[in-house]
């Protein structure tokens, strides 16, 4: 998801649009852009509904880009266990692991397909070892966290024993991660930061190689292969619709109410979740972790 940023940086994307763009680092990004840390960041829905839930929706920040255009939740299941389908993982035994948001997002999807419920199982031991023992039956995660078993060729270590793996997707047509911004920026300040991050997908998409080097000096512990697989994982759920940075009133109302249900949210009005003159085509179609100031 944050490829696109450092290839707009290396590119010269944002200079090009008059912004000079220094990143910094936060541990929770909507309150880093409320408190003046920051004016932009990428973050999901969930953390700003959950940031204007405690601050009775007065929180100065909303979205003004999308970027996941679908939810990409998955289940990951052992390959032998015949499952196949979101269905097939109706009632199953599921991990609720040490970021227990994960396991929340798939019940929330799980109970919006219409499905019964999983059975979620506190997983302490390790996730290898809760799917591997078949202490659960699935692994709750986004498909773009995947990466690690991805570059391994979708297998998992139980007692030094290889076991193949399989992700299925929920596909949950709501938006999860995106740009925000202060409200104090202006709106033609909003509008080139989110034209440069979506030439950011695009040059991603079409030459990878200077957003690679870009991200790694930033963050070297993370290799080249497990970049680019998750670029991979991720670019689908990115450009799908209306692509990178779009939002739409529709898709909007679905994923407030969703979100809110999913995580034990206020319901928010729309307006206080993200920038209406934002919306598509509003202003037309054009366009990720560190915040930028």
């Amino acid at each position: 998801m944050h490829l696109p940023a450092f290839a707009a940086v290396e590119a010269g994307l944002f200079a090009g649009q008059g912004l000079d763009v220094e990143y910094v680092p936060s541990a929770n990004a909507p309150e880093a852009v409320a408190a003046g840390d920051a004016d932009f960041a990428l973050t999901s829905a969930v953390h700003v509904l959950a940031g204007q839930t405690q601050a009775g929706g007065r929180l100065p920040v909303r979205f003004v880009a999308t970027l996941h255009q679908r939810n990409p939740i998955v289940g990951v299941v052992r390959e032998d266990s015949g499952r196949r389908r979101p269905e097939d993982l109706a009632g199953a035994r599921a991990a609720r692991w040490n970021i227990p948001w994960f396991a929340r997002e798939y019940a929330g999807a799980i109970r919006h397909m219409g499905l019964k419920a999983p059975v979620l199982i506190d997983a302490p031991g390790g996730l290898d070892e809760a799917l591997g023992s078949g202490a659960v039956e699935v692994l709750p995660m986004w498909m773009d966290d995947t990466t690690p078993a991805r570059i391994q060729g979708m297998v998992l270590h139980h007692h030094g024993e290889e076991i193949p793996i399989r992700a299925i997707p929920l596909d949950v047509p709501v938006y999860s991660t995106g740009l925000i911004a202060a409200d104090h920026v202006p709106l033609d300040v909003v509008t080139r930061m989110r034209d440069a991050l979506a030439g950011g997908h695009e040059l991603q998409r079409e030459e990878p190689e200077p957003g690679l080097a870009g991200f790694r000096r930033h963050f070297p512990a993370v290799s080249e292969e497990h970049a680019r697989v998750n670029w991979a994982l991720y670019e689908p759920n990115a450009f799908d619709g209306g692509g990178p940075g779009s939002m739409n009133a529709g898709r909007w109302e679905d994923t407030i109410p969703y979100t809110a249900e999913t995580h034990g949210l206020s319901t928010l009005p729309a307006e206080r979740v993200y920038r209406p003159e934002l919306l598509t085509p509003a202003l037309g179609q054009s366009a990720a972790g560190p915040v930028v100031r």
